[in-house]
């Protein structure tokens, strides 16, 4: 079996436009690191999981080897990037699907803002993918997903969709059903985004640094 594509999406770090929301109240130096440890992460998590591939999905700018600082990138391993294309949410995560289909079995897509998660919601993924799910969701609290896996896409799949809503997460399953794929849920996770996210965020990590080392560290 090839290892299935991880495919991390993340803009090139830039002080001022990462992590607007919590630069508002923590000021954009801080929230521009945090978005390097949580982007560093995530790649770890991926890496530490045999079945899996890490590849970072990013614009234009973050094409160029040294658009990421090291503080964003787990050294030792050239993650692959792969350009993503002009268009919304949907357009961009299609793409990246319809690329790494073309080269394995299946391919997950995953956000860089859920710090902290468990390396079993990765092997709970391909465990469902293994058993004949076609699509997996892992759901978050504010009704968007931290991850999507998928073995087959056909276009316009993520076409028309409701991004960073309370009804992303429900309107894509919805989707998926319609299409007739066989759908697997994960149980519901949470990204980071607003302060109140950060406190729970290192109180988690004060129990188990160890789920987000570079997170840890920064806060």
């Amino acid at each position: 079996h090839m290892a299935i594509p991880f495919v991390v999406f993340a803009k090139p770090p830039v002080p001022g436009k990462a992590k607007t929301r919590l630069a508002a109240t923590i000021g954009a130096e801080v929230a521009c690191r945090l978005a390097e440890a949580f982007l560093f992460d995530t790649l770890t998590l991926a890496s530490q999981c045999q079945e899996l591939a890490p590849v970072l999905s990013t614009t234009e700018d973050g094409m160029a080897p040294e658009a990421f600082p090291p503080e964003a990138i787990p050294p030792g391993s050239a993650f692959p990037r792969w350009l993503q294309p002009d268009g919304d949410l949907g357009a961009r995560i299609e793409a990246m699907f319809i690329a790494g289909l073309q080269q394995s079995r299946a391919v997950i897509c995953s956000g860089a803002d859920s710090p902290g998660r468990h390396p079993d919601r990765l092997h709970e993924v391909i465990q469902a993918l293994e058993s004949g799910a076609e699509a997996v969701l892992g759901p978050t609290e504010d009704g968007g997903y931290d991850l999507v896996a998928l073995s087959r896409c056909e276009a316009g799949l993520f076409a028309e969709l409701p991004w960073s809503q309370a009804t992303t997460f429900e309107s894509t399953k919805q989707r998926f059903e319609e299409r007739g794929l066989r759908v697997h849920v994960l149980g519901l996770w949470w990204d980071v985004d607003e302060c109140e996210d950060l406190e729970r965020l290192k109180q988690l990590l004060s129990e188990d640094a160890a789920r987000a080392p570079a997170t840890a560290r920064t806060l």
